[in-house]
């Protein structure tokens, strides 16, 4: 079981809120344009809570999904949010196991 915490990176103070914004996504995850998509978007809208924190967001994981799902994004009219700029984000976050699929 993942026990998540509110706020998330980007301020959202309940899941409903966390949940209207990903809903922008579903066609890319139904599409599976990248396996770091989902964990990366899990991370940002529904973070692990570790020692009462949210556990910041991946910054390889979301450089990886940028780039396999920005033609995807474009071919659908639209572009990479600003506010999951992966710069933002940090690398110290990011689990060894690669192409790990955490659930949400």
């Amino acid at each position: 079981m993942k026990i998540t915490i509110l706020p998330n990176t980007l301020g959202h103070q309940t899941q409903e809120q966390a949940t209207q914004e990903m809903q922008q996504f579903v066609p890319l995850l139904t599409g599976e344009c990248s396996s770091h998509l989902k964990p990366f978007l899990c991370s940002v809208y529904t973070p692990k809570c570790v020692l009462r924190r949210a556990q910041p967001p991946c910054r390889t994981d979301c450089e990886q999904a940028q780039s396999d799902c920005g033609p995807h994004m474009q071919q659908l009219g639209f572009h990479w949010p600003e506010s999951l700029r992966c710069e933002a984000f940090t690398t110290e976050s990011c689990e060894q196991v690669t192409l790990l699929i955490r659930k949400c």
